[in-house]
């Protein structure tokens, strides 16, 4: 990793919780924000042999409290949009999803009306499939640019991958998503409505608290707040994490929580939800894995 040393970007013991919505996170080995995608090359071909994770919003994910080791790339400097043409661009991983949103709803197009108040990043939400009402991001979708551990783009078209509810088969390729081509559609009269429905949901979101968003997938046929709150989830509490009292499936951080707090609230949800119903809740919210060991 001395190599490393040699990048003026590169930056030792960085804090990740500061970066992360919920507020939780230990420190980072080596953390860098580069503004370009050859700046990310450069930094997966001096990483050799150590795990690189990505970081982008910040939201769904939990990094441990402990020592990262190896290096962290955040791309919120990787935010650039290029147009092609009125209804398609090319749109960075670390553009934030929300000012997506707005960007395309004032050149009066659409087809994000669905993604109306889900923050994080367009990588995120492409590597989960981010959505609601049966819609996600990668219906969207055109074309990816990605890089593997060995520090070569790779572009994927469409037809190349797969995806499902809060699922992409990109996020299981070990590599990083860099861009994406999207293609939207001009407006019509109705998306405002479908935008202000979409919108009011998010409403009834513990929104002002630090929190990683929906804690988990909702079952096929079942909502899972509504299962966390029929088990009396509601106000849960390990340490400074604590289970919502206005949406069951949101735990926030109340001040001092840690990592380990959060995955022990996690875990007593899931299993009084499981004891009671004999539903088995899937984990939304990601616990940080490297995305692979550069090479």
């Amino acid at each position: 990793m001395d190599t490393l040393n040699k990048l003026n970007i590169i930056e030792k013991g960085r804090n990740l919780a500061s970066l992360c919505t919920l507020g939780v996170g230990g420190i980072a080995e080596f953390f860098a924000e580069p503004d370009s995608l050859e700046g990310v090359q450069e930094l997966i071909k001096l990483a050799k042999g150590y795990p690189v994770y990505v970081l982008g919003g910040g939201s769904n994910v939990i990094y441990p409290d402990d020592l990262i080791h190896g290096l962290v790339i955040s791309t919120r400097n990787i935010n650039k949009i290029t147009w092609h043409d009125d209804l398609s661009a090319d749109i960075e991983s670390g553009y934030k999803l929300p000012g997506l949103v707005k960007n395309i709803r004032e050149k009066n197009l659409a087809g994000l009306e669905f993604a109306a108040g889900i923050p994080g990043s367009l990588g995120g939400a492409v590597s989960g499939n981010a959505g609601a009402g049966g819609h996600g991001v990668c219906e969207l979708i055109e074309s990816v640019l990605a890089i593997d551990s060995s520090g070569n783009f790779r572009k994927y078209n469409n037809k190349d991958f797969s995806f499902e509810y809060r699922k992409c088969s990109l996020s299981c390729e070990n590599i990083i998503i860099l861009s994406v081509k999207m293609k939207f559609r001009a407006s019509r009269p109705e998306d405002e409505e479908i935008y202000q429905k979409f919108l009011s949901l998010r409403k009834n979101q513990p929104l002002n608290f630090k929190s990683a968003g929906c804690t988990f997938k909702n079952p096929e046929g079942y909502s899972a707040g509504k299962l966390l709150d029929d088990c009396g989830c509601k106000n849960l509490r390990v340490g400074g994490a604590v289970v919502s009292d206005r949406h069951a499936n949101f735990i926030l951080n109340t001040g001092n929580a840690s990592s380990f707090d959060i995955m022990d609230l996690i875990k007593i949800c899931r299993d009084k939800v499981y004891g009671i119903t004999g539903i088995m809740l899937e984990q939304e919210i990601k616990n940080a894995e490297p995305c692979f060991i550069a090479s």
